[in-house]
């Protein structure tokens, strides 16, 4: 991003030793460092929303009537057509800023030091974990959906385990139960695909996200006492719809009745549905305030969209 400006109190080399470091910094992949933002790894982006936009409106279109076998001087044919109904979003702007006083720029510019990075380090984390949540929980007060909030999804019945409960943590939890639990939440969303209307796509391939603690669990465990294969892999290996199975930290507190562990499956295809992250992380020009030069920082997200809840599957209690 080039930012213009005027600063009077810099002089034109200070002035350009601060525009060259805004540049420098602003060019480095920080947000790998942050591990547990993970909503934009996951969710796919709903392109062409532009930066401005404060709501996000789209339509889903019914086709009704079928063709009919008839006979060739037939004048009575059926009727077919197509209805559009229109759903919104808000989106929200999220803002932070970050600052340096005149004489820190100036220092760090007759010494050839750089500046502190992280401060706009800071300034991005802040926003992307504004985003991160908002595309995990969503915020109800403001009528934001997040993954783990989307109405109309299906929740599928963790099994009993052996020695009690439905945790997948329990001492006595079993691979077979484990996996009992994987492949029914993917068993559930077929069959509610299967019996959906018609016009529902048929996905294929689905994306398991688990908390922590469970993800662990899987990934640690063996398949049974002589293998050397874990549940994770067995249940990638021989569940031929499941993509993928990955960790969510924003799943260990996510079930809304007890503030415990959820898991969710869900097709990772834009035709599903996705996130509403119009403006991503922008600098805007820096700003006198007495002293200290400060920088405004900016995005927008609306949460997450999903166009067919049936195409996905809740689990708690695990």
């Amino acid at each position: 991003m080039k930012i213009r400006y005027n600063l009077p109190k810099l002089d034109s080399n200070q002035n350009i030793f601060f525009a060259r470091e805004l540049e420098d910094i602003d060019s480095r992949p920080y947000d790998t460092l942050f591990a547990g933002m993970l909503g934009r790894r996951y969710i796919p982006l709903i392109e062409g929303i532009p930066e401005w936009a404060n709501v996000h409106t789209y339509r889903m279109y019914t086709m009704t009537g079928r063709a009919q076998v008839i006979s060739p001087s037939a004048n009575d044919l059926p009727r077919v057509g197509v209805s559009a109904a229109e759903f919104s979003r808000i989106i929200k702007q999220l803002g932070a800023y970050y600052q340096w006083s005149v004489r820190e720029i100036q220092q760090a510019s007759a010494t050839g030091a750089p500046l502190d990075t992280l401060t706009v380090m800071a300034a991005r984390s802040a926003i992307g974990r504004e985003v991160d949540d908002l595309l995990a929980t969503g915020n109800t007060a403001l009528g934001i959906e997040g993954l783990y909030t989307i109405t109309g999804v299906a929740e599928s019945t963790a099994g009993a385990k052996t020695g009690g409960g439905t945790a997948w943590t329990g001492a006595g939890a079993t691979p077979d139960e484990l996996l009992r639990d994987i492949n029914l939440m993917v068993s559930d969303t077929r069959a509610a695909l299967k019996q959906a209307d018609a016009q529902v796509p048929q996905f294929g391939r689905f994306t398991l996200l688990l908390p922590s603690a469970q993800y662990s669990k899987i990934a640690t465990t063996a398949r049974s006492s002589t293998s050397d294969t874990t549940i994770l892999q067995f249940a990638l290996r021989n569940n031929p719809w499941l993509e993928s199975i990955e960790e969510w930290s924003k799943g260990d507190t996510a079930d809304p009745a007890t503030s415990g562990p959820r898991a969710v499956l869900f097709p990772r295809d834009p035709l599903w549905g996705g996130a509403i992250v119009p403006q991503e992380f922008t600098q805007l020009p820096p700003q006198e305030e007495g002293l200290n030069i400060v920088v405004p920082c900016t995005g927008s997200c609306g949460g997450v969209i999903v166009r067919y809840p049936v195409a996905m599957r809740y689990m708690d209690l695990i």
